[in-house]
């Protein structure tokens, strides 16, 4: 719970600190009191026999522990503005470190950065050969260097009828442009053209055209030539997402 910037936990510390400064500094005052009468008292009677010595005795008395509340009053002032000092330097170290967590948090569990996007294969294709046939694609991909002109993109994913047969999986890889990125405000998206290599039943497939959209901050698609693997994906794209549930909730993928 936060009250105007603070931690209410940082600040129940300093009221403690202050409270054991205040008691450390009131038991040291009755020590030190206590043997000051003690030296008045004794020191009067051995240096002024002839002197009244309750009169005498009571005015230094009276004087030295006026003397010694000052000074106590001046220690724990000092000591309670330290502390003080010392806690707020604390709450506002942590403030900073809370909200670079947060932001650094966000950063990974949104997968996105200005140069990297990492997220989930969540799609579903068309078999062409047979419309009553629907294929689950799950999976993971990694994009990144998209500030220079040579990306690098790794993609993994399993695929699976809707009846839950015929599970398989493919890797797509070594993304090579043929043209510079393309980005589209207007659409708020961004396009990558060239060629990767796609792993088959029967091994990897080189030089597969492939166009990869990075739509906004949130969902990418990736189009592989179907004339290049014999339609296996459908005439639609894949599509994903710019986020990973397992970095989100890590207990869940283990």
């Amino acid at each position: 719970m936060r009250v105007s910037g603070f931690d209410i936990n940082k600040l129940q510390i300093l009221n403690n600190n202050i409270d054991n400064i205040v008691s450390m500094k009131y038991n040291k005052f009755f020590s030190i009191l206590f043997i000051s009468m003690m030296a008045t008292i004794f020191g009067s009677i051995l240096t002024n026999p002839g002197v009244n010595t309750p009169s005498y005795a009571t005015s230094s008395l009276g004087e030295s522990i006026q003397q010694s509340q000052q000074d106590l009053q001046s220690t724990i002032n000092n000591q309670v503005q330290q502390s003080i000092t010392d806690t707020i330097n604390n709450i506002s170290g942590s403030n900073d470190s809370t909200a670079n967590s947060i932001t650094n948090n966000q950063t990974q569990n949104s997968g996105s950065s200005n140069d990297m996007i990492k997220g989930g294969i969540t799609s579903l294709q068309n078999d062409p050969s047979d419309n009553a046939t629907t294929w689950i694609l799950g999976g993971v991909y990694r994009m990144e260097n998209l500030s220079s002109e040579a990306p690098t993109f790794n993609a993994s994913f399993y695929m699976v009828k809707t009846d839950g047969n015929s599970s398989h999986s493919h890797d797509i890889y070594d993304l090579v442009l043929n043209t510079p990125i393309i980005d589209n405000t207007t659409s708020n998206s961004t396009h990558l053209n060239g060629t990767t290599t796609v792993t088959m039943k029967d091994g990897p497939i080189t030089d597969v055209p492939t166009n990869i959209t990075i739509l906004g901050d949130k969902a990418i698609n990736i189009w592989i030539d179907p004339s290049k693997v014999n339609n296996h994906f459908g005439d639609s794209p894949i599509y994903g997402t710019q986020e990973l549930k397992c970095v989100d909730k890590p207990a869940l993928c283990k």
